[in-house]
């Protein structure tokens, strides 16, 4: 069993998908054991996309994902990171995958729903600006 972490990006909060994206990955088998509603503050952005700080459109990113609400969850399962990243799809939904969460909801490179971990490494740094310790700590699931 392992674990990945997920954020529900301000436009999904917006569009009201979030119940929906959040039972897609419920019935995919993977169990969502901790759920916030936040505000990401800079500095999370900076951590959570820190693969594209430096790109031509990232502080058109960090302006989107301050613009509102997020969703940041854990969810357990086997090889979690995998599961759900395949379950997200590419960045871009006219590339992803038909069947992923961005080919079904997402609008645009920027506007796709969804973000997960990339890989355990990610999974430690992006779990640790909200959690002291995953494994033990829980917050309100808010399904």
């Amino acid at each position: 069993m392992s674990r990945s972490f997920g954020l529900l990006k301000p436009d999904c909060l917006r569009r009201g998908l979030e119940a929906e994206v959040l039972a897609l990955i419920e019935s995919a088998g993977l169990h969502i054991v901790q759920s916030k509603q936040v505000r990401l503050t800079r500095a999370d952005v900076d951590v959570i996309w820190a693969t594209c700080r430096g790109t031509y459109f990232y502080e058109d990113m960090v302006a989107f994902s301050l613009s509102g609400d997020c969703i940041i969850f854990i969810v357990e399962g086997e090889d979690a990171v995998n599961r759900l990243s395949q379950l997200v799809g590419h960045f871009d939904p006219l590339i992803a995958v038909p069947g992923t969460i961005r080919h079904r909801f997402g609008i645009s490179r920027m506007e796709n729903v969804i973000h997960s971990s990339l890989d355990e490494r990610a999974f430690r740094a992006e779990v640790n600006l909200f959690v002291s310790n995953p494994q033990e700590e829980r917050f309100t699931v808010i399904l």
